[in-house]
């Protein structure tokens, strides 16, 4: 275990008091993990993220607590701490919890949603259908599942939805940096369909079709990870034999 690279690790805004400073040192560490820029395992030691972030220990200290409190990382001795990692088990859990929630807010948004938020969704799907940079896609991708299901009134739902997608998308990020992962061409006749069952008031269709467009994803999440479970098992036995 080695320390982590700080360099993509930056504060975004201005901040003065104590509290507040420990909110963006928080907000910028979880940022950088969901990103996958903090690999599974980075050490983050309290003294070299002061330094970083030109603050002093009190702050960094408390948004240790919060991400500590979020599972994102584990506390070690000496005032360590590291990225925590989630097995290929919780991540498929993670989009099998999301399918159910996911299905819900939209079965509950359809009868709610304006003819202006379908013509939002159809140019998003539209726009992510021309988009390579898959980054630049995944966010989209969030921004047009938002827009379908805030009519649905769901806040906590939808609080947990964002949360659940972007502790999945990390590993999207982090294996092989999508290779492999990213599925613009089913993804978005996966989103036509969708669209187009909530335009014909079609709940229950309309949470079908979200449900298997999330579990697509999940089962290629599977054979990714499982392969590269298998390499990595493969590669110690390797090394055990010489």
């Amino acid at each position: 275990m080695k320390p982590a690279d700080l360099s993509s690790v930056k504060l975004e805004r201005g901040f003065s008091d104590r509290r507040i400073t420990a909110d963006y040192v928080a907000d910028a560490l979880r940022d950088a993990i969901h990103r996958g820029e903090l690999a599974d395992g980075a050490e983050l030691n309290q003294a070299a993220l002061a330094t970083h972030f030109g603050v002093s220990r009190v702050p960094v200290r408390e948004a240790m607590r919060q991400l500590q409190a979020e599972g994102l990382i584990d506390t070690r001795a000496h005032r360590l701490a590291i990225v925590r990692a989630l097995d290929l088990d919780r991540v498929i859990e993670i989009y099998d919890v999301r399918a159910l929630l996911e299905g819900f807010a939209i079965e509950r948004a359809v009868p709610r949603i304006s003819a202006a938020d379908l013509r939002a969704a159809r140019a998003l799907d539209e726009q992510m259908r021309g988009d390579v940079d898959h980054p630049r896609w995944l966010e989209l991708n969030a921004r047009f599942h938002r827009l379908l299901y805030a009519p649905s009134g769901a806040e906590t739902t939808i609080e947990l939805i964002d949360q659940l997608r972007a502790r999945g998308e990390r590993y999207v990020r982090l294996w092989s940096h999508g290779s492999g992962i990213h599925r613009p061409v089913e993804a978005g006749e996966e989103h036509a369909e969708i669209v187009d069952l909530v335009d014909a008031g079609d709940a229950a269709g309309a949470r079908a079709a979200i449900e298997r467009h999330i579990h697509h994803t999940r089962d290629r999440l599977m054979v990714h990870g499982s392969a590269r479970a298998a390499a990595a098992e493969a590669a110690s036995a390797a090394v055990g034999g010489v």
